[in-house]
């Protein structure tokens, strides 16, 4: 069963409602406790051992990264992460929230920011520099958790759905930590008063938890759409009437296609609290980014000695099969150049022993790479929606039938994607699609992204901030 089966089952089935702690609903947030490991499990992902010792120390030094920062007067909280920074004018500019920054002023926005891989940038290359480690709340949570205990009422039903399913969780320390962030996050808010609090994504746990702790305070939550949001992501897809004060009260999304995915049978929101934005990056791309001189030189010497050029956007989990399936390609024929662009290009990739017509650009990101190819090429990452934005047409990988379980009732226009299952039909594909103009591409696009986005932010906002009826 796919995994939005299985939790569309047992929120159907199951009066998950009922299980609370304290009074308070716990599967509005295990939830996504269940459906990524659920997740996990149907495409076979072993989550790999990191250092312990070297994560704890990262964490313990990042408690201080803009610490001074959370001390001054400001009016809005931005919750988000380091995947979301991307190089621009040679300063990190965050590609969903640069624009609100400019909207409501960098001096009046307190950024807490997740280190993914436990690493942040260099505050002096940020564009937003009031910025402050999520890494602080972390820590405290650590130190608050040892003297927290509770007991789950109707427990048993949780012990049922785990029997059941062959799910094996440490919910009681996703509850612990839930009610330690509570704790945190409600008096930080109190203290800071913000009248807004956006969010990158809302169904981690922290930012849960901040989402619960600023409505019960009536402070307004806003997210702002970081990825694919369809029938088949879990997160979005809610079956049962549970707690609202988990979710954010508005979702400001790409475009409208994406609201047909809420309303009757889905509790996750209010449609009507729905907005349509765009996406600043995207936006960049498409009307302001030159390449400079140094990259327009690397693709036209890639055009000079290969026939195409093929971005290729990875994914945790499935990168293994996905490179295998490249190394393939690559060798039945040779003058089809594979950019392939990895989640995180702090790993070493020496070991998979790449052919010289697969290589890693590591000075440009995956938009800029997408921007000059002739293909983007993906298993299922969200990589797949952004590219026709940019003008580039899609072949999506078919591994494990991901990109069709995913895609297949979303990017229907062969003239913007096609599926391919095996490196004869990718190769084939490849030598013999001649695709639409980048224009018309975009055109036939269009209902996945509105255009001219930081009005549109403007006007999202001008909404919220004087929408009362919550």
């Amino acid at each position: 069963m796919d995994t939005i089966d299985i939790i569309k089952e047992i929120e159907t089935t199951y009066d998950v409602e009922s299980i609370e702690v304290n009074g308070i609903q716990i599967w509005p947030f295990l939830r996504s406790k269940y459906f990524s490991f659920i997740e996990n499990e149907n495409l076979n992902i072993q989550n790999k051992e990191k250092s312990k010792v070297l994560s704890n120390v990262k964490r313990i030094k990042n408690i201080f990264y803009g610490l001074s920062n959370l001390f001054k007067e400001i009016d809005y909280i931005a919750f988000s992460d380091t995947m979301e920074l991307r190089l621009k004018d040679d300063l990190y500019i965050n590609k969903l929230f640069n624009d609100l920054y400019d909207v409501l002023g960098k001096d009046n926005i307190l950024v807490i920011e997740n280190p993914h891989y436990h690493n942040h940038y260099n505050i002096n290359r940020l564009y937003m520099k009031n910025v402050m480690s999520l890494d602080f709340f972390n820590i405290l949570c650590r130190i608050y958790s040892f003297n927290f205990s509770f007991k789950i009422e109707n427990e048993e039903i949780l012990n049922d759905i785990n029997l059941h399913y062959g799910i094996n969780i440490d919910y009681t320390s996703t509850i612990k930590k839930f009610f330690c962030y509570h704790k945190i996050f409600t008096l930080t808010l109190k203290i800071k008063n913000p009248k807004i609090v956006f969010m990158s994504d809302y169904y981690n746990l922290p930012h849960q938890t901040l989402i619960y702790s600023a409505r019960k305070l009536g402070i307004k939550t806003v997210e702002l759409q970081h990825g694919i949001i369809n029938s088949k992501h879990a997160a979005y897809n809610v079956f049962t009437n549970i707690d609202e004060l988990f979710f954010p009260e508005y979702l400001l999304v790409f475009g409208d296609y994406y609201t047909r995915y809420f309303g009757i049978n889905n509790y996750f929101i209010d449609k009507k609290n729905i907005l349509e934005i765009g996406n600043m990056y995207i936006n960049y791309i498409n009307t302001t980014y030159v390449p400079s001189k140094k990259t327009i030189k690397i693709f036209n010497n890639f055009r000079k000695k290969y026939d195409k050029v093929i971005a290729i956007s990875s994914q945790i989990g499935i990168e293994d099969k996905l490179i295998d399936f490249l190394k393939k390609s690559a060798s039945i024929y040779e003058k089809i150049l594979y950019i392939f662009v990895p989640r995180n290009f702090d790993n070493d990739y020496s070991c998979y022993k790449f052919p010289p017509n697969i290589i890693i650009l590591s000075d440009l990101d995956v938009y800029k790479i997408i921007k000059e190819t002739d293909f983007h090429a993906t298993v299922n990452s969200s990589c797949a929606v952004e590219a026709p934005a940019l003008g580039t047409p899609n072949i999506l990988i078919n591994i494990g039938n991901e990109s069709k379980r995913y895609y297949s009732k979303i990017l229907t226009n062969p003239e913007v994607t096609r599926f391919v299952d095996t490196p004869e039909e990718f190769v084939n594909l490849i030598q013999n699609w001649a695709p639409k103009s980048r224009e018309e591409i975009k055109q036939l696009h269009e209902g996945f992204y509105t255009i001219n986005h930081k009005e549109s932010l403007k006007k999202a906002l001008d909404k919220i901030m004087n929408d009362t009826k919550l």
